[in-house]
């Protein structure tokens, strides 16, 4: 190694330590946020409280919306360190992220690890209960082993790319093999190679990874279970969704967000780009845009070759330092127009937060950190790129260490807890109705046996809680309740009544 690399790796590696180190801040302070994290929440509660491991429930309901692997782990982690603690629920994703910064290093260097993790969908997804950054890491682990199978004729690392992406699919769902096998059909077109009994066996342990564990669930779960998973949510999202839909340009639109900050410099990168990467690029953005079902965190996926191509243009210095220094201007101009837009043209109580002194704060150091580093940087290509990734998380980990309790306040169930809570009715006599699961660190035991009800089994509790919106779907169990509180949370209204 030249003195030259050697003095790259070491200022790349230093700008990744921030980045890594930046993404531990948030799980101090935060709570599980409304959505799939609380419900991830429940989930995992049901699986301590019911002895429900091997298949895990919602509501006393088999879960069907994410196979198990990421939920047993996560069960586990609650043993030593408690059902109400982030870290449980978060510490897999942190993990994971190491050991995907471990795979970018050995196949790009450190420039490709630091345009990883400094993708905001990664760094942020890394510091929640979701399993995309676990994903994403043995679908990167899964498309390295093929492409060692591909220059070695190594049958071994084929077979090891099967065993990656059937853990991938045990993490969460079939989208894994449809990636890996377009993938492996797109590179063997391409090198002009027939199908190997290795490459077979591959398939065969990716079908049969999942498979041990599906099979006896279908037994467990009945048919019910097996036609709402293969059905439902496997054909459902993939023909026919019924949440998500979206058309099939939707993520080519989404790309510039997507890949924040990175989008320019990649633009730049697609020149002379190392043709397995645009191989992977095109075996995650074409299945994801033809299914039905779309989320941009689908595109996470993509972004391990993106980072890829990145940090081969800059070893390469196939581009200069244009790209960045335009994606740092753009940088600069969000904060600028943070600190400057007029709170009255924002709609929602929400949005007028941006008017707050801490929030403009924000937007101050975001435009600070920009102009600073377009200063130092705008003749070194190196610097450049670095500062690309640095300067939002500068802004981010401003956002950690000074706005958590209120986004808190605002997108997890604290207020809906609190509202619950100053009813003094016990917790087997509150009906929560289209309302999100409850979680937070300090959730009050008795909490934890509110019942979750649809329209049909509300019963007759002494309390219901439900969203604005769909409170005229139990109109007539409302008749004899009156409004009592009313709690805003993510934009939305929830109102408590009571008999």
């Amino acid at each position: 190694m030249s003195l030259l690399t050697e003095r790259v790796n070491r200022i790349a590696g230093g700008a990744l330590a921030i980045a890594v180190l930046a993404a531990w801040i948030t799980p101090f302070q935060r709570d599980l946020f409304i959505g799939d994290e609380t419900k991830y929440g429940q989930v995992v509660r049901e699986m301590r409280h019911t002895g429900a491991f091997f298949l895990p429930t919602l509501n006393g309901v088999p879960f069907t919306h994410k196979p198990p692997l990421h939920f047993w782990i996560v069960d586990l982690l609650t043993v030593p360190l408690g059902i109400n603690s982030l870290w449980a629920f978060v510490l897999p994703s942190l993990l994971m992220l190491l050991l995907l910064l471990w795979l970018m290093w050995r196949m790009g260097g450190p420039v490709a690890a630091f345009v990883c993790i400094t993708s905001l969908m990664v760094w942020g997804s890394a510091q929640t209960a979701r399993m995309d950054v676990s994903f994403t890491a043995f679908l990167v682990l899964g498309a390295w082993m093929m492409l060692r199978a591909f220059e070695r004729d190594d049958g071994r690392a084929m077979l090891g790319s099967g065993v990656a992406l059937g853990i991938a699919t045990l993490i969460k769902g079939p989208m894994a093999p449809v990636i890996g096998i377009v993938l492996y059909g797109i590179e063997a077109w391409r090198r002009h190679r027939r199908p190997r009994a290795a490459d077979l066996g591959a398939f065969a342990v990716m079908a049969a990874v999942p498979l041990a564990w599906f099979v006896p669930a279908m037994a467990m779960g009945g048919a019910a279970y097996t036609h709402e998973v293969i059905m439902k949510q496997t054909v459902g999202r993939a023909v026919s969704a019924w949440v998500h839909h979206a058309p099939v340009y939707f993520y080519l639109l989404h790309l510039p967000l997507d890949l924040f900050p990175w989008f320019i410099p990649a633009l730049f990168a697609l020149r002379r780009a190392n043709r397995f990467y645009l191989s992977w690029i095109v075996a995650v953005l074409v299945p994801y845009s033809l299914i039905s079902s779309k989320l941009d965190i689908y595109m996470m996926a993509m972004i391990p070759a993106v980072a890829l191509m990145i940090g081969d243009a800059v070893r390469e210095r196939r581009f200069g330092t244009g790209p960045n220094l335009v994606s740092l201007a753009l940088l600069l101009f969000l904060g600028i127009a943070g600190l400057v837009i007029p709170v009255a043209r924002l709609k929602g109580p929400e949005a007028a937060m941006i008017g707050l002194p801490s929030v403009r704060m924000m937007f101050a150091v975001l435009a600070a950190a920009a102009l600073v580093a377009l200063i130092a940087t705008w003749r070194s290509l190196l610097g450049s790129t670095l500062a690309v990734g640095l300067v939002p998380i500068v802004m981010m980990i401003y956002l950690a260490a000074a706005l958590m309790p209120m986004i808190n306040d605002i997108a997890s169930t604290r207020r809906l807890i609190a509202a619950l809570e100053r009813q003094h009715v016990p917790a087997d006599r509150i009906a929560l109705y289209s309302c999100p699961e409850l979680w937070s660190r300090d959730l009050p035991p008795e909490l934890e046996r509110v019942r979750y009800v649809d329209a049909q089994d509300i019963d007759h509790p002494a309390v219901i809680a439900t969203s604005r919106a769909h409170a005229a779907e139990i109109a007539p169990a409302l008749t004899a309740f009156h409004r009592v509180e009313s709690v805003r949370m993510i934009g939305k209204w929830f109102d408590v009544y009571r008999r």
